[in-house]
């Protein structure tokens, strides 16, 4: 992975906060009045143009500003991104929530896509072993996004079962991402996908995730399935064994 001197990777990672904001290609005239970075416009058009080269930005139109590549995700999520905790409010305000879905055994795989749905960004997804739930495709409706990348998410969301066995089959103990064409089964070149596995009480594995457009919320998408994660394998116990055996609470 390309070595970038601190002015470049601050420009980089300015230019992936603008385009995951406001969806729109980024120039070097707002990113020099916006993040102060010392120096002219045109120094950050060479910069840009630099990292062009490189692979980690494009221009999609001759007159346009540029906006990331796969590669520029790929080295703003590895190398350039802060990992972003979740606040105490929030992590109580989950807490209660998962501590609800005890109640609701039945709808576990459901109750969960949907609890996830509430706080991401992006379309949410629970495998289990016996069922497949989705959630939050009407948010994402309710986003900036183009009717193409709705169709592809919606044939993304409709597909999961095919492919429900292949990502169950995979190691994702620690929270991954994977950018475009990265990911382990067919996702649109626009999308990103984020996952981790579940450990249930049965010794079987679980699997949620998240999926929207690369322009996602990375550090906080990861952050909430760290933590989901972290309280399934500890707080629901007790009621995963009831649910999988099938007996009533």
């Amino acid at each position: 992975m390309e070595n970038l001197t601190p002015r470049q990777a601050q420009i980089l990672a300015a230019v992936v906060r603008e385009y995951s904001k406001h969806g729109e290609p980024v120039g070097s005239e707002d990113l020099a009045q916006k993040y102060r970075l010392g120096v002219s416009s045109a120094t950050v058009r060479n910069e840009m143009q630099a990292l062009e080269k490189s692979g980690l930005i494009t221009q999609p139109h001759t007159s346009a500003g540029r906006v990331p590549t796969d590669r520029g995700y790929r080295y703003f999520v590895s190398k350039l991104m802060h990992h972003l905790a979740l606040s105490t409010v929030e992590q109580n305000r989950l807490k209660q929530e998962l501590a609800q879905l005890q109640r609701q055994y039945l709808e576990l795989g459901r109750g969960l896509s949907k609890l996830l749905a509430q706080h991401a960004e992006g379309a949410t997804f629970t495998l289990l072993p016996e069922s497949v739930t989705t959630s939050g495709l009407a948010k994402v409706l309710q986003e900036d996004v183009r009717r193409e990348e709705l169709r592809e998410l919606a044939e993304f969301l409709e597909e999961l079962q095919d492919h429900s066995q292949a990502l169950l089959n995979r190691d994702f103990r620690a929270v991954q991402t994977f950018i475009g064409k990265e990911a382990p089964i067919p996702l649109a070149s626009d999308f990103s996908l984020v996952v981790t596995n579940v450990l249930l009480p049965s010794g079987e594995k679980g699997l949620i995730g998240i999926v929207g457009l690369k322009r996602m919320k990375y550090a906080r998408n990861i952050s909430l399935l760290e933590y989901i994660s972290k309280l399934l394998s500890s707080g629901l116990a007790l009621f995963l064994i009831i649910f999988l055996n099938g007996r009533p609470v």
